[in-house]
């Protein structure tokens, strides 16, 4: 889960008048500045207020030690030869840091934007510090923390998080345990720190100076770099970012005592101002990196001890002849096992006296054949996992065993699995050689009861394979018994849905909330829209991602019965990139259509919004701006996540769990209360699943549930029909022999 911060304390505020240095200061902040590089600057020259300063304090006023802060948000400016940041003494970073809080400050007052006086006030409001003494401040931070660590994960925002502590606080009274008043000192501290952090982030909008084209170099680069471009006869800011475009990525050799990762701050500097300076273009030969060197991994070669020599047609000198690798006995990778005669499976005790599918007259040319049906489909890792086991297993056959692979007995698979258990050291080896160095060996170490078992599961693929082929008679592993608690299950927890009871809370809900007689039109669709996205999920069983990235371009008509319907389907991308078709009813589309009806009232003065998104029309839509933006309301700058205007998946997340938070309140039962706080997306597509189930209860209902969720695999969607036991305790509950 994530944490949010501490609530913050010992944070630098300003809460007195404004000093005529800092009005002397104000008149400065204008002049272009300092210079950047791998060079400390002097701090005393804060003729500038860039992105970096505001970054500074504002991490400052969150709590950051600011050597870290100094560390994080200057270290593609400063930093030294060998690229390291430069830190400052820290007495001169503090004093560093309240300085560009009074520039700051001097610049909002001066400022003719009511914007920025608005912040300069927040600036120097009071921030109320607690009474009590440290000890309990710390407890009231561990308080919160706990607090904190039970919310539900990235429900609130850091503001949302503390004003909702402070609800939890008024609501528990005495029951928050000692020193309460003291908890809600520490949140109020919070929240007035909150407030100066949005201030400095609505001056820097508003402030910060940003490095221009025309400006020339020695305002902003430092001295040895301003020579340097000066040689390439770059003089401007805009100079620069032609020189390092057209020298490519390596513009820095030249240039004494900037090596590569000195050269790449410089270019992360100058990207973090491509919006005035313009992009660095690294296009072109130069800024390409030569790609390797084409090589094929051929086996090692080793020569015989006398060199074979022979003739080519038409011609007098003799050659060496061509050596390969030769087979050899003992352990060896399966390319280079020499199998003895008698144990080639030729004549094993269950080989088919019929020819086979495989066209194998031998045990490892049968194994061949099957292991190379993985390559021919593409799946190399596969192959190459399979062969792993199956050689390991012929090394055990032919040296342990002494039994061809086509005569195996259940007795002897039982032995290897024995074998498996313990390993004996001459077959482990940890040394990285090849596959075809003498030394090598098939096992790394000792394995576990899931790779055990594994190995047996691969085996018995491999003997099913070779059945089916017409190769052998029998499967040997087919009565294995794996070790249980070597056997990992990942099914899923499906018993997590709503159950009678349940729905009928959500329909009490839904039919309650407040917003769905409001006469603001904001509140009024906000409320629709939640009725929406519940009835959504609910009746679709669509996944959080799948409602958030399907769109209404894809509407038709279905074919029931060899005709159209007056149902409708889309289109939804699902799991594993894979489209799928969602039924969805008229009753469901008229409320879309509704809430997009909402949307519109509320954008109604946007039209490259509205443009946008009728080309792509949304399931669900953003009502309100982010909580980072302050306002509310969506304006023409607000970033929202899709273009469209579709709500993401954390929005529709977010819009659920505060529903199922609000609908916990009302309930007394804590148990109850508990039960409702866990409610999610997927609780609500396991319960659309259940009712498929239900509804169809037989073969065919399996497949339909399956096609409806979008399951590539049968087997996931009969987990729904084993875990709920609805029906299996309902059957025991009619089942009474003694009356």
């Amino acid at each position: 889960m994530t944490i949010p911060p501490p609530l913050l304390q010992g944070t630098i505020i300003l809460d007195r008048p404004i000093r005529d240095e800092e009005a002397e200061m104000a008149s400065k902040i204008r002049k272009p500045g300092r210079p950047v590089g791998w060079r400390m600057p002097t701090l005393a020259n804060l003729d500038q207020l860039t992105l970096e300063d505001f970054s500074f304090v504002r991490g400052v006023m969150s709590g950051m030690k600011p050597a870290l802060a100094y560390r994080q948000f200057y270290a593609n400016r400063h930093f030294d030869a060998d690229g390291n940041p430069i830190i400052p003494h820290g007495a001169e970073i503090n004093s560093h840091a309240e300085r560009l809080q009074q520039a700051i400050l001097a610049a909002a007052r001066a400022s003719d934007k009511p914007e920025a006086k608005s912040a300069a006030l927040a600036l120097v409001r009071p921030t109320p510090e607690p009474a009590a003494a440290p000890a309990a401040v710390a407890l009231s931070h561990m308080h919160y923390t706990q607090w904190a660590e039970s919310q539900p994960e990235d429900m609130y925002s850091e503001n949302e998080m503390v004003e909702r502590y402070q609800e939890y606080l008024a609501e528990q009274g005495d029951a928050a345990g000692a020193g309460v008043d003291t908890h809600m000192e520490v949140a109020e501290q919070s929240l007035g720190v909150a407030a100066k952090v949005k201030a400095i982030n609505a001056l820097q909008t508003l402030l910060a100076n940003l490095p221009q084209p025309e400006q020339t170099t020695d305002l902003w680069l430092a001295p040895s770099l301003v020579k340097a471009f000066a040689r390439r006869k770059a003089t401007t800011m805009a100079g620069v970012v032609q020189a390092i475009s057209v020298a490519g990525r390596h513009w820095h050799r030249n240039i004494k005592g900037l090596g590569p990762g000195r050269a790449a701050r410089i270019e992360g500097w100058l990207d973090d101002h491509a919006a005035t300076l313009g992009e660095l273009q690294r296009r072109g030969r130069h800024w390409e990196i030569a790609p390797p060197l084409a090589k094929s991994i051929i086996p090692l070669q080793r020569a015989p001890a006398t060199a074979l020599l022979s003739y080519t047609g038409g011609s007098d000198i003799a050659e060496p002849a061509p050596t390969t690798l030769a087979l050899r006995s003992g352990i060896a990778p399966l390319e280079l096992m020499l199998v003895p005669p008698d144990l080639d499976g030729q004549r094993g005790m269950f080989r088919t006296m019929t020819p086979n599918h495989l066209g194998a007259k031998t045990d490892i040319e049968a194994v061949g054949a099957w292991l190379n049906s993985y390559l021919a489909a593409g799946k190399k890792r596969t192959y190459d996992a399979y062969r792993r086991e199956v050689e390991r297993f012929y090394i055990w056959a032919i040296l342990e065993a002494q039994c061809a692979l086509s005569s195996i007995t259940l007795s002897l698979a039982q032995q290897y699995q024995t074998f498996l258990q313990t390993v004996p050291d001459r077959y482990i080896s940890t040394a990285r050689v090849t596959r075809h160095d003498p030394r090598w060996r098939p096992w790394r170490g000792q394995l576990e009861p899931s790779s055990q078992n594994y190995a047996l599961g691969v085996l018995y693929q491999m003997y099913n394979a070779l059945h089916k082929n017409a190769y052998v008679t029998g499967n040997p592993f087919e009565s294995i018994q794996y070790d249980a608690g070597g056997m990992k299950r990942h099914a899923m927890d499906v018993t997590r849905s709503l159950h009678a009871d349940d729905l009928f809370l959500v329909r009490e809900a839904l039919a309650a909330l407040p917003g769905l007689e409001s006469a603001t039109l904001r509140k009024a669709a906000l409320a629709r829209r939640t009725r929406l996205i519940l009835h959504l999920a609910l009746t679709t069983g669509m996944r959080l991602a799948e409602i958030a990235s399907t769109g209404l371009n894809s509407l038709a008509h279905p074919v029931v019965d060899g005709r159209p319907a007056d149902d409708w389907i889309i289109t939804a991308l699902g799991k594993g990139q894979k489209l799928r078709e969602v039924p969805i009813s008229e009753k469901l589309l008229n409320m879309i259509q509704a809430h997009h009806a909402d949307w519109r009232a509320l954008m109604k003065d946007d039209a490259a919004r509205i443009a946008a998104f009728d080309s792509s029309p949304p399931l669900i839509a953003v009502l309100e701006a982010p909580v980072r933006e302050g306002c509310r309301t969506i304006t023409d700058r607000s970033l929202l996540a899709n273009d469209n205007s579709a709500l993401s998946s954390n929005g529709l997340y977010r819009t659920l769990k505060t529903f199922f938070r609000q609908m916990a309140r009302k309930e007394r039962d804590e148990k109850l209360k508990a039960r409702i706080l866990k409610f999610s997306t997927h609780w609500l597509r396991h319960t659309f699943a259940h009712e498929v189930l239900r509804e169809n209860d037989s073969d065919e209902g399996l497949k339909l549930a399956q096609q409806l969720l979008g399951h590539a695999s049968i087997n996931t969607t009969a987990e729904y029909v084993k875990q709920d036991q609805s029906a299996k305790v309902k059957a025991a509950r009619k089942v009474n022999p003694l009356g």
